[in-house]
């Protein structure tokens, strides 16, 4: 099944809906150009990582290849399941059909064993990413933000002056949400500020002098400042923010109160423009904002567990499976992804030329901060969230309970990276 609306499928039949069909041919014309099968097998989304442990732990050669949630898969590197991808000479993984800032960011001493690219639709529906209504927007008098982002000026302060001006009480008492009440918010959400931190260029850990990933939170000055803003945005009741429920599409979940035209921005994922498709209002896409212009690109994280390429260590034919899974993402690249932009997402779902071409500015930055897929830093981001939810800026207290023990994490990563499997020659 879809994991949070997303699209998952990598073997789908011929359905008429239009992402089956390209998939659908995008395989035929690899298995027909190379004289293979192409056969995708499923297990729910939350279970696929035990059941890949067990299977390869079998010792059976029955996948050559898999796709596991990142955070479900780290845990098993560490135990020899999977081979270093950047040993399979056959996989072209420095080029554009594979996805560099996460290639580059799991690279850690040498050694990649899971990968994104556009071979999954996953990893493209799961970009982070701002969604305006423009009927609100021009009602307000506020001129569209488009060109903002095209030069590169769409900037934390910009949005919120945006946000600012589409606050308003209308009558209420309160800016506590009430699905029966009036009051408009600047931007819907469901307590999304790490992934606006991440867009602001603000991460946890970063590489040293030799390439070595160390926890920088406490040194780094720009990390409190960033934290401080955003929860000062995003913490009080004052209509700058609305937080929703999960439940997406319920009248007080974050695209709920986004399509009943009470909030101008809506914080969410690429897979938004489909879900959005048949709201009756218009709507442009927008970046992350960045922290301020001198931020030299803009940053479109993934959803946090997004579906990753590995290879299990029971294959037996690692040079077939390399050249066969680089052709097929290359494929994606060259034929599937500009169908997916012109029909799927740019013609039905977003339409204006300026969404299309803040769509392509946001592909090429997607990635995922580090300290997430390895788990570094789970209790240090579930305090950062409560402190957001609290509307408490105690940044330096959260930083100082959690250095010692991200530090150990990152530790224990780097100790285990250089025996862990190498391609048999």
């Amino acid at each position: 099944a879809p994991v949070h609306y997303m699209y998952i499928y990598l073997d789908p039949d011929m359905t008429g809906d239009v992402l089956d069909d390209c998939c659908y041919e995008r395989n035929f014309i690899v298995e027909q150009e190379m004289n293979i099968t192409i056969t995708e097998e499923t297990q729910s989304f939350n279970s696929l990582a035990s059941y890949a442990k067990t299977l390869i732990l079998s010792g059976e050669d029955v996948y050559d290849a898999m796709y596991i949630p990142s955070q479900q898969l780290t845990p098993l590197i560490s135990e020899n399941l999977f081979y270093d991808l950047l040993e399979i000479e056959e996989l072209h993984t420095d080029r554009i059909w594979w996805d560099q800032p996460m290639i580059t960011r799991n690279t850690i001493e040498n050694r990649l064993f899971f990968a994104t690219s556009d071979l999954s639709l996953m990893a493209f529906e799961g970009i982070w990413c701002m969604y305006f209504n423009e009927d609100m927007m021009i009602e307000l008098g506020l001129d569209l933000p488009f060109q903002l982002a095209l030069d590169g000026k769409w900037t934390f302060d910009e949005l919120k002056k945006y946000c600012s001006a589409a606050a308003n009480l209308n009558g209420d008492t309160t800016f506590v949400f009430n699905v029966n009440g009036n009051a408009t918010y600047g931007m819907s959400n469901a307590t999304t500020a790490r992934a606006m931190a991440y867009g602001m260029g603000t991460e946890i850990v970063s590489r040293d002098e030799n390439g070595r990933y160390k926890f920088t939170a406490d040194t780094d000055p720009k990390f409190t400042d960033t934290w401080t803003k955003l929860i000062n945005f995003f913490g009080p009741d004052d209509g700058l923010t609305v937080r929703g429920t999960l439940t997406d599409l319920d009248p007080d979940g974050y695209y709920g109160i986004f399509e009943s035209n009470r909030a101008l921005f809506l914080h969410a994922e690429l897979k938004g423009a489909t879900m959005l498709r048949e709201w009756e209002g218009k709507f442009g896409l927008m970046p992350q904002p960045k922290y301020d212009e001198a931020q030299k690109e803009y940053n479109s994280n993934l959803f946090d567990d997004c579906l990753a390429f590995c290879i299990p260590v029971t294959n037996k034919n690692l040079s077939r499976t390399g050249i066969i899974v680089d052709y097929l993402t290359y494929k994606s690249y060259q034929s599937l992804l500009p169908r997916y932009y012109d029909i799927h997402v740019s013609l039905k779902a977003l339409g204006r030329q300026e969404s299309i071409d803040v769509l392509a500015l946001i592909r090429g930055t997607r990635g995922i901060e580090v300290s997430w897929p390895f788990q570094w830093a789970s209790d240090f981001n579930g305090a950062l969230n409560a402190l957001v939810i609290n509307n408490s800026v105690a940044v330096a207290s959260a930083i100082e309970a959690n250095r010692d023990k991200i530090t150990a994490a990152i530790d224990k990563t780097y100790a285990e990276y250089p025996a862990l499997n190498r391609v048999e020659q």
